[in-house]
C-alpha cells in the first residue's frame, strides 16, 4: 500500500460515516429500543473499521498481481468484487452475533440491507483508495514539474551568469593593453580587479544566494574596472541600508545589471551614465538613466526574463522592471 493512504485522516471519516448511518437508522426505525440502536451502532462501527482495513489489505495484496498504475479499471473492479464479499461475510458474522447476544430483532429483511450496504461501502472504500492514489500522483507530478522548472531556470541563469561576456572581456583587455604602456601600476591594479571579478564568479557559481554585503564587496571590484575604462563618464551611487546587508541575493546579479546598463546606453562625459544601487527593506534596486545608443549590440533579451524565472522559486515576490523614457529600474526581491 502506498503512502497516499493516511490512516490518521481515514479513521475520523469512518466515524462520520457511522454517525450518518446511525442517524438514518433512527429516522427509519424511530420506535426501536435504545438497546437496538446502541448495539447496531457499535456493531456497524466494528464492521466499517474491519471493512476498511480489509479493503486496504485486499488493495495491497492485489497490487502485486494487478498494479493500479497499469490496469486501474480491472484493479478497481476485482477489488470491489472481493471487498464486497469480504464485507458481507463480516456483516453476517458481526450482526448475527450481536443479535444472538442481545436479541435486537434482526429480521430476514436484513439480508437485502446487508447486501446493498456492503456493496455501497465497498464502492465508497475503493473510490477513496483510488481517489487518494490519483490525488497523490497528481500532487507528485505538480511537485516534480515545479522542481524541473526550477532546475531549468537555474541552468538557464547559470549559463548566463557564468559565461564570459566577450564584449566586456574584449574591452577590459583593450583597456589593460593601453594601461600597460601608459601606467604600469594602474594596469597592475586593473588586472587584480579583473581577476577578483572572475574569481568571485567562479567561487559563487554554485550558490543559490549570497549576502548583500558579500555582493557589494564584489561590485566594488567591478565598479573599479568600469571607472578605469570610462572615468567620470560613468557614475555610481550605492545606498544600501545596513539592516539589509545580511539579506540574500543571487550572486553576480549586480554585475549583470550594470553590464546591461553599459551595453544599452552610451557612456560619455557630456551625458554620463548614472547607476544607483539601493535597497528599501524588500527589494535590491538597480537603476540607471537612459542614454540610448544609436546602435546596440545584439541582445537576446533573455537576461531579465531568466532572472524573473529563477526568482519564482526563491521567494514569493517577483522581480519588478520599470522602463520609462528616462530611467530603467530593476527591483530584485531580497531573500530573507
Amino acid at each position: 500500500m502506498g503512502t497516499y493512504i493516511k490512516r490518521k485522516y481515514s479513521y475520523p471519516v469512518l466515524m462520520v460515516i457511522n454517525i450518518v448511518m446511525a442517524s438514518v437508522r433512527l429516522k427509519v426505525f424511530p420506535y426501536e429500543s435504545a438497546l437496538y440502536h446502541i448495539t447496531l451502532s457499535i456493531t456497524a462501527l466494528f464492521l466499517i473499521f474491519l471493512g476498511w482495513e480489509g479493503t486496504l489489505l485486499i488493495h495491497r495484496l492485489l497490487e502485486h498481481v494487478i498494479p493500479i498504475n497499469k490496469k486501474p479499471l480491472l484493479k478497481i473492479s476485482v477489488q470491489i468484487f472481493i471487498a464486497t464479499f469480504l464485507n458481507i461475510f463480516l456483516s453476517y458474522f458481526i450482526f448475527f452475533s450481536a443479535n444472538t447476544l442481545f436479541d435486537v430483532g434482526i429480521t430476514p429483511l436484513w439480508d437485502s440491507v446487508i447486501y446493498l450496504m456492503n456493496f455501497f461501502l465497498s464502492v465508497i472504500f475503493n473510490l477513496v483508495i483510488f481517489g487518494a492514489y490519483y490525488f497523490y500522483q497528481w500532487k507528485n507530478n505538480l511537485i516534480n514539474k515545479s522542481n524541473l522548472e526550477k532546475e531549468q531556470a537555474i541552468v538557464k541563469y547559470d549559463a548566463l551568469r557564468n559565461q564570459l561576456n566577450p564584449h566586456f572581456l574584449f574591452n577590459a583587455l583593450t583597456s589593460l593593453n593601453s594601461l600597460i604602456f601608459e601606467n604600469q601600476q594602474l594596469a597592475s591594479d586593473f588586472l587584480q580587479q579583473l581577476s577578483k571579478v572572475y574569481r568571485y564568479t567562479l567561487q559563487n557559481r554554485d550558490k543559490e544566494a549570497v549576502s548583500i554585503r558579500t555582493e557589494l564587496n564584489f561590485v566594488q571590484h567591478y565598479i573599479s574596472l568600469m571607472k578605469t575604462r570610462f572615468g567620470e563618464a560613468i557614475q555610481f551611487i550605492i545606498k544600501v541600508d545596513e539592516v539589509d546587508m545580511e539579506k540574500g541575493i543571487v550572486p553576480v546579479l549586480s554585475q549583470m545589471l550594470i553590464e546591461n546598463a553599459v551595453k544599452h546606453n552610451s557612456v560619455s562625459l557630456e551625458n554620463p551614465l548614472r547607476i544607483s544601487i539601493s535597497s528599501d527593506g524588500v527589494y535590491f534596486i538597480v537603476e540607471n538613466n537612459i542614454n540610448k545608443k544609436a546602435q546596440v549590440e545584439t541582445s537576446n533579451k533573455l537576461g531579465v526574463q531568466n532572472m524573473k524565472d529563477l526568482y519564482k522559486y526563491l521567494t514569493n515576490r517577483s522581480v519588478e522592471v520599470e522602463n520609462t523614457e528616462t530611467h530603467f529600474v530593476v527591483k530584485i526581491p531580497l531573500i530573507v
